[in-house]
């Protein structure tokens, strides 16, 4: 193994860190250069469980700009275990957790499973942003309890969906996050606390029937209009 300096740890770190920002808003040549990059990093340095973390986020990217189902499934999957694996060996690193939360509330539950995985990476990152941690700007702190709202409405969890979405209520001033919180709090008008959600059962194999090419693309979309 090549020793290497916290210096060069630092200036690897701020590399990935630029190359996995254009990767994740869909530059496809950014995702290649990103898994090349950590491919050949990793090779030397495999016990830097936040490089473990970004090659496992990008393994994610990759799958999401496959059309193969199987491919897609495949990248997934590789990914998924790197992710983990990050998190086992650093589980109080806001990093990983937050590139695992995210890659995880972005996979569809009804191939993956992943719903709890989010929950528990993105309630850990909104308590240390409560209790004073302050690694999260306003806007990107909203839409932590956002998308947590949004994983637990997709498995059923109306009530600790209402939970996170009223709380942005009282917090946002944004006319137009209001309005999608409104519009979002009336879809649970009426529904039970906790309601079974068939989709959110389904095995994984169906992944192998149908591509998840839409319903990422609908998660993009959501996001992107939250951000306007």
């Amino acid at each position: 193994m090549v020793n290497i300096s916290e210096k060069d740890i630092q200036l690897l770190q701020e590399q990935v860190i630029s190359l996995h920002k254009e990767a994740v808003e869909g530059n496809a040549k950014a995702v290649k250069d990103l898994h090349q990059l950590l491919e050949r990093v990793r090779s030397d340095h495999s016990d830097i469980p936040l490089l473990d973390a970004y090659h496992g986020s990008t393994m994610i990217l990759i799958a999401r700009d496959k059309t193969n189902p199987l491919d897609k499934l495949r990248w997934s999957k590789s990914g998924l275990k790197l992710l983990d694996g990050a998190v086992s060996s650093a589980p109080q690193n806001i990093m990983v957790r937050l590139l695992r939360g995210k890659a995880a509330y972005k996979l569809p539950e009804k191939h993956f499973h992943r719903a709890r995985t989010a929950i528990e990476d993105y309630t850990f990152l909104i308590k240390r942003q409560i209790h004073g941690e302050g690694f999260l700007n306003t806007k990107r702190y909203w839409q932590l309890i956002y998308e947590l709202g949004e994983v637990y409405h997709r498995i059923g969890r109306n009530q600790d969906a209402s939970i996170c979405w009223l709380k942005l209520k009282n917090e946002a001033q944004d006319p137009s996050f209001l309005h999608l919180l409104q519009l979002k709090l009336k879809l649970l008008e009426g529904k039970p606390s906790v309601e079974y959600i068939p989709d959110a059962e389904s095995p994984i194999s169906n992944l192998i029937r149908r591509a998840a090419n839409a319903t990422e693309s609908e998660l993009n979309n959501r996001l992107k209009q939250q951000k306007k």
